[in-house]
This record gives C-alpha cells, structure tokens and sequence, in this order.
C-alpha cells in the first residue's frame, strides 16, 4: 500500500524502507504473532538505529507498540486512523468486523474481502482502488488462513505511557470510531499533532496520496529528532 510513496519520499531526503508484517504480503504468521518485535528485528538487520514510523490503522497500532517496547529506536511516530487503546466499537465497526468474520467462518474468502472492501474504502470509491484494496486483503487472509490461528503475544501497550513526538491523522469520512481514537491519542502523547485529511476515508494514503505525502514530509522536516 506504500508503493507510490517510496520514490518521492526518497527523492526528498529520506530512507524509507516499507515492510511487510506478519501475515500481510510475502511475510507468513509465524507461531507467536508479535509484529512490533517483527518491526524492531528488521529495524535491526538493516542497521537502522532510529526511525520515525509510519502506519495507517493495524499499522498504526503495531508502530505505537514498537515504541512501548523500543521508545529508543523511535525518533517519531505518523499514525493514520490509528485503533483506541480499548475497544467499545460503534455499530457500524461491529456490522463491518462480523460481516468479515461470518464470511471466514463459511470460508468464503471472496465474501470476506468484498466485506473488508465496503467496510474500508468510501463508497465512490474508484475501481481501481477497490480493486487495488481486494487485491492485497486476498493475499493476507489466503496466507492468515493457510497459518492456521497464531498465539497472540501479550499487548505491551497495555499500562505503558509514552513520551515520542507524533502527526495523528485521520480520513474526513471515516468512521466516528477513529476520529474519536484520534482525538484520544492527540491528548494522551505529550507531543502530538493531530489533522483531518480532505476526501479520505480510513485509507488516506492509498485514497489521498499526494496530500498525506504533504503532510508527512512537512511533519520529518519540522519534527524534534
């Protein structure tokens, strides 16, 4: 989903490595599903020392996690839609994740990703946005479901606050779940900026690429290292 962002990103200064986390892409779920720790060891088979993280929803959770568990190896956090600490979702988010559980249950994965396609992209949609989006959510539940079901790892957030300069953003039409997830974190990180992206819903950097790239190369130029 970073594709379109790596060039320019570089071109503007940066090194900027896009991984896969367990379970997505080529990355398979190992037995013990730990992705902030997946995130620390490629961090250090790279050599890199600190980086500013990037993620967009589960993304976004995984790179508040890292910086629970590593705070030295972050310089910076840019979370997208990212999850509350604590779940009480609205009826809308619950529709949407039992839509896609009822699907996986009968094992029907095409009726899965259609439900995870309505659930996260906006309704005028392009189709090749859809497309795009089904595309990389059949690759992760055919490789999730050929795992099998991975022992989650304890939540190191949990009881953790912390102390790292953060740009929160959120779609202007995505659900009211994550506006208020976003409020949140803006109070709770004692350094955070906290925007609305114009004409995105929960995917803003697949459905607003140009103006999310503005706004993390204005956050890395201005941003405390």
């Amino acid at each position: 989903m970073w594709a379109e962002h790596l060039q320019p990103l570089a071109d503007a200064g940066h090194r900027v490595v896009a991984m896969d986390l367990p379970g997505f892409g080529e990355a398979p779920e190992p037995p013990l599903l730990a992705p902030w720790a997946d995130v620390v060891e490629t961090m250090d088979s790279l050599g890199l020392e600190r980086a500013t993280l990037v993620g967009n929803s589960f993304g976004a959770a995984v790179a508040l996690r890292v910086a629970a568990v590593a705070p030295e190896r972050v310089a910076a956090l840019v979370l997208v839609s990212p999850p509350p600490r604590e779940w009480e979702p609205s009826e809308r988010l619950q529709a949407a994740w039992d839509a896609e559980e009822a699907a996986l249950e009968r094992e029907d994965v095409e009726g899965a990703v259609t439900a995870v396609v309505d659930a996260w992209t906006l309704p005028d949609a392009p189709a090749e946005l859809r497309d795009r989006v089904a595309a990389m959510q059949r690759r992760a539940l055919e490789t999730q479901m050929a795992g099998g079901e991975p022992e989650e790892a304890p939540d190191p957030l949990e009881g953790r606050e912390l102390q790292v300069p953060a740009l929160i953003g959120v779609g202007e039409q995505d659900m009211p779940d994550f506006h208020a997830a976003a409020d949140a974190w803006a109070a709770e990180l004692p350094d955070a900026g906290r925007v609305t992206i114009a004409g995105a819903g929960h995917l803003a950097p697949l459905e607003q690429p140009e103006a999310f790239r503005e706004l993390l190369v204005r956050f890395l130029r201005e941003a405390p290292h």
